[in-house]
C-alpha cells in the first residue's frame, strides 16, 4: 500500500481529532460549535476526496475505519433516538411485542428496565415504534447483553453499525471496477462526516440497509438472483426506503425474474416479520405512517410550498391533506420514472437515486440522515450533489436550544437553493456526457443485461 503524502496525514490527524470532538465534547445545542466544526470536517473531507489519486484509497478507506471506531464508545448527542430503541429492546428482551402498545401502557407494568427515567428520554412516547425487524434485533441483543445500561446498549448496536460500514466500504471498490467507475469515487461516502457521524455516531439505522442494498448490487452482478433477493429482503427488514425501488426491476429483470425477485424478497420480509406479527402490529404500524404523513414537520422542500399556498388559501395548515396527496404524487412519479428509466436505457443505479430525489423533495419530513442514501447511490453514478446536500443538511441543527427546537425556515430556504441550483446545473451539464462504462470491458455477467446502453 503507498504511503500518503505529509499533507493527507495532516488532514487525517485533523479529521480525526474534530470527529472525536463533535461526538464526544459538544451537544446538539452548541449550535456554533458544532457547526463550525463540522464546516472544518467537511472542508477537510473535500480535499481528501477530491485530491487523492487511485493509489491512495485503501489507505484513505481504511482511516475511514479509523475514524469510525473512535466513535465506538460514545453515547449519541446528536440524536435521542437510542433511548427508543433501549426501550424496544428491553421489551423484547422480556418477550414483549414492541409494535402491541404505546410506550404509556407500560408505565404501571413494572417491566424490568422500563422505568420513568427512561420514558423521560423518549422523543415520541405517543406514537407506536417504525422500527423494522433487522433494526429491532440489534436492539434486543443489545438488551440481552447490556440490560441496565443505555450507554452500553449503544455501544453493542454501533458494533452492528462499524460491522455494516465495513462490509460497505469493502464492496464499494469492488462494484466501482465491476461498473468500471474510478475507484476513489468510494471515497466521497468512506469519508463523508455526515456518513460517520449519524450512521456510527448517532446509530441510524440507513448503515445496515445502505450494506444489505449494496450487497445485493453485488450479488445481482455475479448472476446470484436468489442471492441478491434474499439480501434486498433485509434491506426492506433495516430500513423499509428500498421498497421505493422494486419498480425498477421488474424493467431491468424482465417479468420472469423480476418475479422470482420480488417473491424471495417478500418471503425474506415475511420470515423477519413473522416473530413480530400481529393485529397490533398491523394498526400501530398503520396509524404510525398515517401521522407521520399528516402531523410531523421537518426540513421538508415541496411540502413547506405546498404548506404556505394552503395558508394564503384556506388559511390553516393542510398537512391533513397535503401529507397523503404528496405521498400519492410520490407513487405516480416513481411509476413514471420508472417508464422514463427504461426509454431512456438508464443505469440501474441512476433510476434509483431519481426515484429517492422525488421521495425525498415530496416527504415532510427530511432529517440529516436520509440524505445517506442518496450518497451512495450517487458514488456509482456520474453525479455530486448529495455530497453538497450532506453538508448543507447538517445547518438543521441550528433549530435546537437548551432543548428545544424551533426550526429555522432561512436555513431550509438556504439549504434547497444552494442544492436545486447545483442538481440543475450538474444534470445541465453531464445529460449529455458520453456514458461511463459501466460494465467492465469483456464481461458476461448478468450487469450487462441489467444495464442496457451501459
Amino acid at each position: 500500500m503507498p504511503k500518503l503524502k505529509p499533507w493527507q496525514y495532516g488532514l487525517l490527524v485533523i479529521s480525526l481529532a474534530l470527529h472525536v470532538f463533535i461526538t464526544y465534547f459538544l451537544r446538539r445545542e452548541q449550535s456554533w460549535w458544532l457547526l463550525g466544526s463540522y464546516s472544518l470536517l467537511f472542508a477537510a473531507y473535500i480535499i481528501l476526496a477530491w485530491f487523492a489519486k487511485e493509489e491512495e484509497v485503501k489507505a484513505l478507506t481504511y482511516s475511514s475505519l479509523l475514524f469510525r471506531f473512535s466513535l465506538l464508545l460514545a453515547l449519541p448527542n446528536l440524536s435521542d433516538d437510542i433511548y427508543r430503541f433501549v426501550w424496544d429492546g428491553r421489551l423484547l428482551a422480556q418477550g414483549i411485542n414492541p409494535f402491541t402498545h404505546l410506550p404509556l401502557y407500560y408505565a404501571d407494568k413494572s417491566v424490568p428496565g422500563l422505568d420513568l427515567s427512561l420514558f423521560a428520554q423518549l422523543n415520541s412516547p405517543e406514537y407506536f415504534t417504525i422500527y423494522p425487524p433487522v433494526a429491532q434485533f440489534t436492539f434486543w441483543l443489545s438488551a440481552l447483553i447490556a440490560p441496565n445500561s443505555v450507554w452500553a446498549s449503544g455501544v453493542v448496536m454501533r458494533l452492528f453499525n462499524l460491522a455494516a460500514e465495513t462490509g460497505t466500504l469493502l464492496l464499494i471498490p469492488t462494484l466501482l471496477k465491476i461498473y468500471g467507475l474510478p475507484e476513489k469515487n468510494a471515497l466521497w461516502y468512506a469519508l463523508n462526516p455526515l456518513i460517520i457521524l449519524e450512521l456510527t455516531g448517532n446509530l441510524h439505522h440507513e448503515a445496515l440497509m445502505i450494506f444489505f442494498l449494496v450487497a445485493s448490487f453485488y450479488l445481482l452482478t455475479k448472476s446470484r438472483l436468489v442471492a441478491s433477493a434474499a439480501t434486498y429482503g433485509l434491506a426492506v427488514c433495516s430500513k423499509l426506503i428500498p421498497l421505493i425501488f422494486l419498480p425498477l426491476m421488474l424493467q431491468k429483470l424482465g417479468w420472469k425474474r423480476a418475479m422470482m425477485f420480488y417473491t424471495l424478497t417478500g418471503l425474506v420480509t415475511l420470515v423477519c416479520y413473522t416473530p413480530l406479527v400481529s393485529q397490533e402490529l398491523i394498526d400501530g404500524m398503520r396509524s404510525s405512517f398515517s401521522l407521520y404523513f399528516q402531523k410531523f414537520e421537518f426540513n421538508a422542500s415541496i411540502y413547506y410550498l405546498v404548506r404556505e399556498i394552503g395558508f394564503a388559501v384556506r388559511g390553516y395548515n393542510i398537512i391533513q391533506t397535503a401529507g397523503p396527496r404528496l405521498a400519492l404524487a410520490t407513487f405516480l412519479l416513481i411509476l413514471g420514472l420508472t417508464a422514463w428509466g427504461y426509454w431512456k436505457k438508464k443505469p440501474l443505479r441512476e433510476s434509483m437515486l431519481w426515484i429517492l430525489m422525488v421521495y425525498l423533495a415530496l416527504i415532510t419530513t427530511l432529517h440529516p440522515w436520509y440524505v445517506s442514501t442518496a450518497l451512495i447511490l450517487a458514488v456509482f453514478t456520474r453525479y455530486r450533489f448529495p455530497v453538497l446536500w450532506t453538508f448543507l443538511v447538517f445547518f438543521t441543527y441550528l433549530g435546537y436550544h437548551q432543548g428545544v427546537f424551533e426550526e429555522n425556515y432561512w436555513i431550509t430556504i438556504i439549504e434547497y437553493t444552494g442544492l436545486m441550483a447545483f442538481l440543475i446545473w450538474e444534470f445541465s451539464t453531464k445529460r449529455n456526457a458520453p456514458r461511463e462504462n459501466y460494465a467492465m470491458p469483456g464481461s458476461r455477467n448478468l450487469a450487462q443485461k441489467l444495464e442496457p446502453g451501459g
